[in-house]
């Protein structure tokens, strides 16, 4: 019998079609370059965030072909996103150079140097990082939506992190005594910026 916290790896949630439309990656380079850092991000990013039971969900709804309306519009428009500038962080030191029967060697004469490609690898892990508090926010908000990240027991695999407390599973009251969008902010660790009107929305002793 299998442990319940396995899931596939041989299913990509971004194809490498998208991952070089949508970055700058030659049509011409290998598949063997790009393909393993899909797979390695989907798990270390992905399944990280929204844990390993809709994580598996997502993996058998796309080689399956049954990927709800909720679920298609996630991996579309949130994950996806998040995936595809992550994966190409990731696959750049690859780009750059390979591990050969004769060393370390770089793709070409006129190659950019380590600086300039590390360069170009924060800001691709910066946008990554940007969809990535997009589709947490998404997650939390409308918690509604994805039962499986918030239904989760200690037996279905890897636990969702949705931000920087490790989620335990289980439900905790809101510390900060409420649950509006700013105090459900604070209680995630996410980032919130107050405006002209912030007063308004702290009535009450709320804030």
């Amino acid at each position: 019998m299998s442990s319940p916290g396995i899931v596939p790896q041989n299913v990509l949630l971004v194809s490498e079609t998208k991952l070089k439309t949508f970055t700058d990656i030659d049509p011409n380079v290998s598949s063997s370059v790009i393909l393993p850092f899909i797979s390695v991000v989907q798990q270390t990013k992905l399944e990280y965030i929204i844990g390993a039971r809709y994580y598996k969900e997502l993996l058998y709804g796309v080689s399956g072909n049954t990927l709800s309306d909720t679920d298609t519009n996630f991996l579309n428009y949130f994950a996806q996103p998040m995936l595809i500038h992550a994966a190409y962080a990731e696959c750049l030191p690859s780009i750059f150079m390979r591990i050969k029967n004769n060393g370390i060697v770089t793709g070409a004469e006129n190659t950019v140097t380590i600086k300039e490609m590390q360069y170009m690898q924060t800001r691709a892990d910066d946008r990554s990082q940007f969809f990535e508090q997009r589709m947490i926010q998404e997650l939390i908000f409308n918690s509604n939506l994805y039962p499986l990240v918030f239904q989760t027991t200690s037996n279905q695999g890897l636990f969702p992190h949705l931000g920087k407390a490790y989620f335990s599973g289980v439900e905790i009251s809101n510390t900060y005594g409420d649950t509006t969008p700013y105090n459900m902010m604070r209680k995630y660790g996410l980032r919130s910026y107050a405006d002209p009107t912030y007063p308004y929305l702290c009535q009450g002793g709320n804030c």
